[in-house]
């Protein structure tokens, strides 16, 4: 058979397979949903914050993850829940509090505001999820990742970065971490198991004025601190700053709580806390300014006194004495408590400042 013949005969084969039968309806071709996005950087830190700060830099619009941390007010948030999860034994899961994502969530209306996009965050209905997570993916949330990605724009599921899907399961591949690591792979892989929260990116809005973005975060801070940023709906259960400082210690002192992963989070949340501040100190003069480097300064002896202890389970796993341990622990936190104290009061004051200097 000669080329034309060959293709003519080709062409007719695969006029067959793709004609569908009398009666039944054309198979709708699926259309492709990726985005080609970098890798996001592979330092250690909130994911959250990571890869919402790498979804929006690769949409143009360049924010860094210490201003992420800052705006969203994770840099400076105590996240405690009394409620639970419990781990056997009926011991509170303090290990969870910084996984969960509800401070972050607190922050979206500040951080769109500085940004210029709508954030939205779309929840699964956890009952249904925790019976058949793939249906709920499918309910919930399928149509919404499609959506964006044809749009161009990343997806957020829990912290793990969505860029396509496919039609494996779970189908959303993309950016995430491994085990407890908290750091991004480089290399693109299917998202480990279907996720019950998802974060996207919608449309422009119109950035404010940075004077007023400080304004506003400034004030997310000091009502995270203060107990007043949750809505009213929010489980009684749940604090983030001064009151969860009182409760962390409570069940440090009671023989629990002693707890690798908040350390770990309190030097994260902490360390971006001084970089956005001073970076926020350069834009404000006189007294406003003074203030606002007095809080970074603060917050940097936090994060000194964070560094000082290694990890408690791993320096009793080593040999050291669990009551002494604890005990240090303990101390370090009761001291960096006093701190925050300090840091807010002169926030307060910064605020004031910038209010009656507009």
């Amino acid at each position: 058979m000669n080329n034309m013949a060959t293709m003519v005969a080709v062409f007719a084969l695969a006029c067959v397979v793709m004609t569908p039968a009398h009666g039944e309806e054309p198979k709708e071709e699926r259309l492709q949903s990726k985005v080609s996005m970098p890798a996001p950087a592979s330092e250690s830190g909130n994911t959250y914050a990571r890869g919402m700060s790498a979804i929006l830099s690769y949409l143009g619009t360049d924010v860094s993850y210490d201003r992420v941390m800052g705006l969203t007010g994770v840099a400076f948030i105590l996240q405690v829940d009394t409620g639970g999860p419990y781990l056997p034994g009926n011991e509170l899961d303090c290990a969870w509090w910084p996984n969960d994502d509800w401070g972050f969530e607190l922050g979206l209306p500040v951080l769109s505001k500085a940004v210029g996009w709508e954030l939205r965050r779309l929840a699964s209905d956890r009952k249904v999820y925790k019976t058949d997570p793939a249906a709920e993916y499918r309910r919930a949330f399928a149509s919404a990742v499609e959506q964006s990605l044809r749009a161009g724009k990343p997806v957020l599921a829990e912290g793990f970065i969505g860029t396509s899907t496919d039609e494996q399961e779970p189908p959303l591949l993309g950016y995430g971490t491994r085990g407890k690591s908290t750091s991004y792979g480089q290399q693109t892989a299917r998202i480990e198991g279907y996720p019950w929260l998802l974060y996207i990116v919608g449309e422009k809005t119109p950035a404010s004025r940075v004077a007023d973005v400080d304004l506003a975060s400034l004030g997310h801070i000091i009502a995270l601190f203060n107990e007043k940023a949750q809505g009213a709906d929010a489980p009684k259960t749940r604090f983030s700053g001064r009151q969860a400082w009182t409760e962390w210690l409570r069940l440090l002192r009671s023989g629990s709580a002693c707890d690798n992963n908040m350390l770990i989070h309190l030097r994260y949340n902490r360390r971006s806390a001084v970089a956005y501040l001073r970076d926020m100190a350069g834009r404000h003069n006189g007294a406003a300014a003074t203030h606002l480097s007095a809080a970074a300064d603060l917050y940097q002896r936090i994060v000194d006194e964070a560094a000082r202890p290694g990890l408690p389970y791993n320096r009793v796993k080593g040999g050291e004495n669990e009551q002494t341990v604890r005990s240090e622990y303990t101390a370090m936190v009761e001291r960096v408590s006093k701190l925050e104290v300090q840091a807010i009061t002169e926030l307060e004051a910064a605020v004031a400042r910038i209010t009656d200097n507009p």
